[in-house]
């Protein structure tokens, strides 16, 4: 019979100070990044429809997209969309 010794941590206050900062800061990073990109697809609906069809999107998939919540974010939403339909798994 064997007997390992298991480490256990124990976290001082500054220990789960830092990491409830690193937690903060990354999902406030992840919040500001959402936010971007949701401007930068309100301006891809200024782009007329030849860009967009290049693209492979089209305006109501822009709109699809904004009418999620906050904290998705559209970008990838658009992203996903074009590949289904460069695969042909989505209809248009």
């Amino acid at each position: 019979m064997t007997i390992t010794a298991r480490q256990t941590t124990t976290h001082s206050a500054a220990g789960r100070f830092v990491a409830g900062t690193r937690v903060f800061a990354t999902a406030a990073r992840a919040i500001v990044k959402t936010m971007i990109n949701r401007r930068r697809v309100h301006r891809l609906a200024d782009m007329p429809d030849y860009v967009l069809k290049d693209i492979g999107i089209r305006r109501d998939d822009i709109a699809l997209a904004l009418d999620a919540e906050w904290r998705e974010d559209p970008s990838y939403k658009l992203a996903l969309i074009a590949a289904q339909r460069r695969r042909g798994t989505l209809e248009g």
